[in-house]
Order: structure tokens, then C-alpha cells, then sequence
């Protein structure tokens, strides 16, 4: 009995680490990474992994209506599940330190007239790093 208590209590430690070590980026590029995966594949769990607890995002969509949200309030918004078939670049990356500042670029349609441009804001706390804050704008791609 003792055994199995242990072996179930070391399980459970071990899962808990591993969790953690889930959100632990030791690259802006790798939080960044998962912001893209969350949007790119509608997981909301990818969301709450690259943005701190006290994240805000804020953009302007399709229709140039301002939006808001928590971290978990978006990544509920973004928890579908559904694939997004977007091109997504970094086209910017400055990193100063403990602090980074990234552009994300976002296009789709059919022919390809549609956009976004995102502006990320990271810091890295306790070696690992993270999304602050997101700035983004809807851009026609329209020739």
C-alpha cells in the first residue's frame, strides 16, 4: 500500500513538473511560437502557456471595432479548436535583456487580402519568457 502511494504521489509530482516545464520558454521565439499555435489551431491552453496571468490584448478587427481581452477571456475566444489557414510570419524581433518586442504578421483569402498585424511585448521573469501585452490592427491587403 505504501507503494503504491508513493508511486502515485511521485506521478503526481511529476506531472505537475512537467506542466510546468510546458510554459517554460527560454526563447521569446518559443513564446511567440505558442501564441501562434494557439491562434493558428484554436487552443485556448496555448494561449494561457505564452501570455502572463495579467496579459491584455487589445485590437482593432475586420470591422475597425476595438476589442479587449484577459488572457482568459481570449484564449475562451480562441478555444474552437478550429485550424486557421493563415501565413503567419515574425517579420520583427528586438530583444534588449530581460525585454522583447515582437511583429507578427498575419495573411489569408483566397487571394490573400486579408491581415493582420500584431505587435507582442515580452519579458522574460525567472529565465522564462513570456507575452505581456498584445497591440494588433486588421489590415486590407486589397492590390
Amino acid at each position: 500500500m505504501k507503494n503504491t502511494v508513493f508511486m502515485l504521489f511521485f506521478l503526481s509530482a511529476l506531472l505537475q513538473a512537467s506542466i510546468v516545464l510546458a510554459h517554460d520558454f527560454k526563447e521569446p521565439q518559443q513564446a511567440i511560437n505558442a501564441y501562434i499555435t494557439a491562434v493558428s489551431t484554436g487552443s485556448g491552453e496555448h494561449v494561457e502557456m505564452a501570455y502572463t496571468s495579467d496579459a491584455t490584448i487589445k485590437f482593432y478587427d475586420r470591422k475597425d471595432l476595438y476589442r479587449e481581452y484577459t488572457r482568459e477571456s481570449f484564449a475562451k475566444a480562441v478555444d474552437n479548436g478550429q485550424t486557421w489557414e493563415a501565413k503567419i510570419e515574425i517579420t520583427a524581433l528586438l530583444v534588449t535583456g530581460n525585454v522583447a518586442n515582437a511583429t507578427v504578421e498575419f495573411t489569408w483569402g483566397e487571394n490573400n487580402e486579408h491581415g493582420y498585424v500584431d505587435y507582442l511585448n515580452l519579458i522574460s521573469s525567472s529565465g522564462s519568457w513570456h507575452i505581456t501585452n498584445k497591440v494588433a490592427q486588421y489590415v486590407s491587403r486589397k492590390k
